[in-house]
């Protein structure tokens, strides 16, 4: 039920006494034609709003307009209670103006539900009254026009925007509107990791810039899964172990995300890339230098630019390793990860952690033995499977890496051969449980010896748990010998 609520009420901690930070009530109507706005101390807030480059896409679907619509239809009726309708909070960044000038209003938090509402003000009252604000983002064009198409198709309650109350946090530190946008937890959309760390870093990219570098961050579309790549390899290293939040406790998981690759990362410096300069000496003592491209996954992060091509980086290099077609080439790297990572479905859990190790290779070594190296990691770590006697869990993963520090290996070993030398020792007991009824452990032995070609004692599961690792070393070994030969007749 909506019902009066005072500024304090909603946000009792924040600052007042702060330089910068006004905190006033006022109404919809007044923010929509950018009217100044009495705050506490005889201060106005007086500006247009508009929309940062490095706010997220307008995304409200359906469900959150239904539900918004539900709340208008049941406040605005013939009964409508003397207090206003209460919107919640709405944080901006003050940029310019005065009492006498109108300045901008970058909306930090609250895009979706002022979007949401500047499109039923337009269907009952036209431009008259409305906000001009601009999209850059086609996903956002092509959410406000079927929103527009949907709500068109509905019976649309009379609202009177003057009696619908917001509470607006203005800040004139960008900071300090940052702050306030990555703790606020509002109604609607609730912001992820990688919306935060998207706005944190563009507010560090020079100005005529950060128009290019918000388009080819939404040209990455979901990065998701790359976020949870760079978790697992900067938190799971010996040195400095820390577990990573399940994406089933998203609060966690999103704290951690911010903390790692947003508030903690070098507030000063270029775009480095902390790479391995490879020197060659020949017989006379001439020395010529070779640098590695990319950067690297556990490198120090400076805010802005650096990151974002960071981020960027990974992105292209996850998409051309990873993203394999749905009928590669027999023999290539993508056969086998898809075959024995997706096909065999030995466990998401296995799979993501995998995926994060091929990164940290192909970012380090290159993809020349991409293929050799793949299959060898691919044994290590899902191993597990087969040292379980029933389920591979979520944080059985991160003990197995821990145990056998993986990560560590690949980013402390010089050359590829160097690393074999570290997977090629790994060994693990294998348990004959469940191998001999249909399981998944069953399923996943017979998937990878079918797909690498070997054979396996079955139904004796004693025999198979007894055999299987030598198999699949030997089979390793054949498919690595023949891709050689292949590479040199090439």
């Amino acid at each position: 039920m909506n019902q009066a609520v005072s500024p304090r009420q909603l946000a009792p901690s924040l600052p007042l006494e702060v330089d910068g930070i006004a905190v006033a009530s006022t109404t919809l109507a007044n923010v929509f034609k950018a009217a100044k706005i009495p705050c506490k101390h005889g201060r106005l807030i007086f500006g247009h709003l508009q929309l940062p480059e490095y706010q997220r896409p307008y995304r409200w679907g359906e469900e959150q307009l239904a539900r918004l619509l539900g709340d208008l239809r049941a406040f605005f009726s013939n009964d409508t209670p003397p207090h206003d309708f209460y919107l919640g909070s709405i944080i901006l960044h003050q940029e310019g103006g005065n009492a006498r000038e109108r300045g901008r209003l970058n909306i930090i938090d609250g895009q979706q539900r002022i979007t949401s509402l500047a499109l039923l003000h337009y269907l009952q009252h036209g431009d008259k009254g409305a906000p001009e604000l601009t999209y850059s983002s086609p996903e956002s064009h092509m959410c406000i026009q079927r929103n527009l198409r949907w709500l068109e198709q509905q019976q649309l309650p009379k609202v009177d925007f003057s009696r619908i109350n917001v509470t607006l946090v203005v800040t004139r530190h960008e900071d300090d509107a940052y702050r306030f946008f990555e703790t606020q937890n509002t109604s609607g959309v609730r912001l992820a990791g990688a919306d935060i760390i998207k706005a944190y870093h563009l507010r560090s990219v020079p100005n005529t810039a950060q128009d290019d570098f918000a388009r080819a961050w939404e040209r990455m579309g979901d990065i998701k899964p790359l976020v949870a790549n760079f978790m697992k390899a900067r938190h799971w290293q010996t040195l400095r172990w820390r577990n990573v939040a399940s994406d089933r406790d998203p609060v966690l998981e999103r704290k951690q995300i911010v903390s790692e690759l947003a508030e903690h990362t070098l507030s000063a410096g270029g775009d480095i890339a902390y790479r391995r300069l490879q020197v060659h000496r020949d017989p006379w003592g001439k020395e010529a230098h070779i640098a590695q491209v990319g950067y690297a996954m556990r490198q120090p992060l400076g805010a802005g630019v650096n990151t974002m091509r960071y981020v960027e980086y990974f992105h292209g290099l996850r998409k051309s390793l990873l993203a394999v077609s749905e009928h590669p080439a027999v023999g290539s790297f993508g056969y086998y990860y898809k075959r024995l990572a997706i096909d065999a479905r030995g466990s998401v859990f296995l799979t993501r952690a995998y995926d994060c190790a091929l990164l940290m290779y192909a970012s380090q070594f290159g993809s020349a033995r991409l293929l050799e190296a793949s299959l060898w990691i691919f044994r290590m770590v899902f191993a597990l499977r087969l040292i379980n006697d029933v389920s591979v869990r979520e944080d059985g993963v991160q003990t197995h890496i821990r145990n056998k520090p993986l990560l560590d290996w690949i980013s402390t070993s010089h050359t590829h051969d160097e690393l074999l030398d570290y997977l090629r020792a790994y060994k693990y007991p294998a348990s004959a449980e469940n191998l001999d009824v249909n399981s998944i452990k069953q399923r996943f032995v017979r998937s990878v010896s079918g797909t690498l070609g070997f054979e396996l004692p079955w139904p004796d599961a004693d025999q198979i748990a007894a055999s299987y690792d030598v198999e699949l070393c030997a089979a390793i070994d054949r498919i690595c010998l023949a891709d050689a030969a292949r590479q040199g007749g090439k």
